[in-house]
C-alpha cells in the first residue's frame, strides 16, 4: 500500500522524490483516471441558467416506467427548495429535455440545504438544513386532479391513471388488480393514452376557462394554480361593451 507523501502524516516520505524506483513505476502504470469521464449522451443531464437559486445537494431514484426507466433527480438548493427533475434524451435531435415535475418548498424559512437522502424502500425523501429535517413523500399522485388526461399530461415517472384516479404506478406484476393504465412519461401525449375515456374530447378540445368580474380602478384576485408545472395560465381581460380580449401580462416577484 502507498500512501501520499506528506510532512504532517509522519510517513516514511515527506516529498514524492524520495519514493523509491518500484512507487514510481506502480503510481505510472495505474493512473487513477486515465481518460475524463463524460455522462452517457456526453452532454450535461441538466443546466439551470435562471440564477433564481444555487443547486446545492443532489439525490437520485430510479423509477421503472411504463415506457422505460427514468432517473429522478431530487434537487435541492440554497433557499430551502426540492426540484424534482426527469431528463429525456431525444435520439433523434440528440437534445435533452428537461421536465420539472415539482418545485417543492421544504422550510418554512429559506435556508440552504445541506443534506439530502432518499429511501426507496419508504418512497421518502429526507431533507436537512443546520437546523431542521424534513421528510418529503417522492410521489403526490392525487394532486394531478381525477381525469386521465391530467394525470398523464404530468408526465409523472411515479403516477399512472389506473381507470378510476391518477395512482402511484407498479411495473408490471405488481398491480394485478389495476390492469387499466395509462401514462406517457415520454412524450405526455393524453390524447393517445386516454383515448375513448369519459370527458376526454371536451378535456383536449377546450382548455379550462374562469370567469373572474373586476371593478374598473380596483384591484382583482387573478388565483389559479396548475396542476403541474406542464401546466400553463394565462389570463385576458374584457372591457365592458368591448368583444376583443386583450392577454394580461402577469409579474411574479
Amino acid at each position: 500500500m502507498f500512501i501520499c507523501a506528506s510532512k504532517v502524516n509522519g510517513g516514511l516520505y515527506t516529498t514524492t522524490k524520495d519514493y523509491p524506483d518500484e512507487a514510481v513505476h506502480f503510481a505510472r502504470s495505474h493512473p487513477l483516471m486515465y481518460q475524463p469521464i463524460k455522462p452517457v449522451h456526453k452532454r450535461p443531464i441538466l443546466v439551470k441558467t435562471d440564477g433564481k437559486y444555487n443547486l446545492k445537494q443532489i439525490a437520485v431514484d430510479r423509477v421503472e416506467a411504463e415506457d422505460g426507466q427514468y432517473d429522478v433527480l431530487f434537487i435541492g438548493t440554497d433557499n430551502g427548495i426540492v426540484l424534482k427533475v426527469i431528463t429525456i434524451y431525444n435520439q433523434e435531435t440528440e437534445s435533452m429535455e428537461e421536465v420539472i415535475l415539482e418545485e417543492l418548498q421544504v422550510f418554512k424559512v429559506p435556508v440552504p440545504i445541506i443534506s439530502m437522502e432518499i429511501s426507496s424502500k419508504r418512497q421518502q425523501l429526507y431533507v436537512g438544513s443546520e437546523s431542521v429535517i424534513a421528510q418529503v413523500k417522492f410521489h403526490q399522485c392525487d394532486m394531478y386532479g381525477t381525469a386521465c388526461a391530467d394525470c398523464c399530461l404530468a408526465r409523472d415517472p411515479y403516477c399512472a391513471w389506473d381507470g378510476i384516479s391518477c395512482s402511484r404506478y407498479y411495473p408490471t406484476g405488481m398491480q394485478a388488480k389495476r390492469r387499466f393504465r395509462r401514462q406517457d412519461v415520454r412524450h405526455g401525449n393524453a390524447a393517445q393514452q386516454c383515448f375513448g375515456q369519459q370527458f376526454i374530447g371536451e378535456v383536449l378540445e377546450k382548455t379550462e376557462e374562469r370567469l373572474v368580474y373586476g371593478i374598473e380602478y380596483n384591484s382583482t384576485l387573478l388565483e389559479c394554480t396548475p396542476r403541474t408545472l406542464q401546466a400553463k395560465v394565462i389570463w385576458f381581460i374584457q372591457r365592458a361593451h368591448e368583444a376583443k380580449k386583450e392577454e394580461v401580462n402577469i409579474l411574479i416577484a
